[in-house]
């Protein structure tokens, strides 16, 4: 295989990436989440920050493999909501928006 030997330098160039490329992306997503709600009169602008990182940070400790397991259920036309992994993020997004005052979305002006 002539692309092994290029191997560790693809895995050491992934390490050296600056780690606050990953906290970018995520803040990037609340961001996101956060101004949708507001437009959308789904949640005040603290609320919706709230809810918005409580929601990402759950979802960002989703496996790669788990996201696999969820699509492969999906093509399969099965329910992942069997799956003990599913269940606990349900839960914990549930979790999120206990003490938040969240409305029906609205068609912004």
């Amino acid at each position: 295989m002539k692309l092994l030997p290029l191997l560790p330098l693809a895995l050491a160039a992934v390490f050296a990436m600056p780690q606050a490329n990953a906290t970018d992306i995520k803040q990037s997503n609340i961001n996101s989440c956060v101004n949708g709600a507001v437009k959308y009169k789904v949640a005040s602008k603290s609320d919706a920050t709230k809810l918005c990182k409580c929601t990402i940070g759950v979802r960002s400790n989703m496996t790669i493999g788990q996201m696999w397991e969820i699509e492969s259920y999906a093509k399969d036309k099965k329910d992942p909501s069997s799956l003990p992994y599913v269940k606990t993020m349900q839960k914990d997004l549930q979790q999120c928006t206990v003490g938040l005052d969240l409305k029906q979305p609205q068609k912004p002006a």
